[in-house]
């Protein structure tokens, strides 16, 4: 199953949606958000499914919605390191 989400360069990440793309204002909620936490980020679709943690879930960058000090790389395997360290998705 896809889902629409923003992942942050610390790993962290929030869900915007599932069944629609997000719009630009429910985007630029979350951008900042992450902004006034001096973070960067970036909208991803995500493919696969999302609660089962040892089952492959694909990320598709689309783009980068808030400046970042880290690249896309290092945010995805933050994100991926945290989802494999908790046993259940953060965010």
């Amino acid at each position: 199953m896809k889902r629409w989400m923003i992942i942050a360069e610390d790993g962290r990440h929030t869900t915007l949606g599932q069944h629609r793309s997000p719009t630009e204002e429910e985007i630029g909620q979350v951008t900042a958000s992450l902004s006034a936490h001096g973070l960067g980020g970036w909208l991803v679709l995500g493919d696969g499914d999302y609660y089962q943690i040892r089952k492959p879930f694909d990320l598709e960058k689309v783009r980068q919605v808030s400046e970042s000090q880290v690249p896309w790389e290092v945010a995805e395997t933050r994100f991926r390191d945290l989802r494999s360290q908790s046993g259940s998705p953060a965010g």
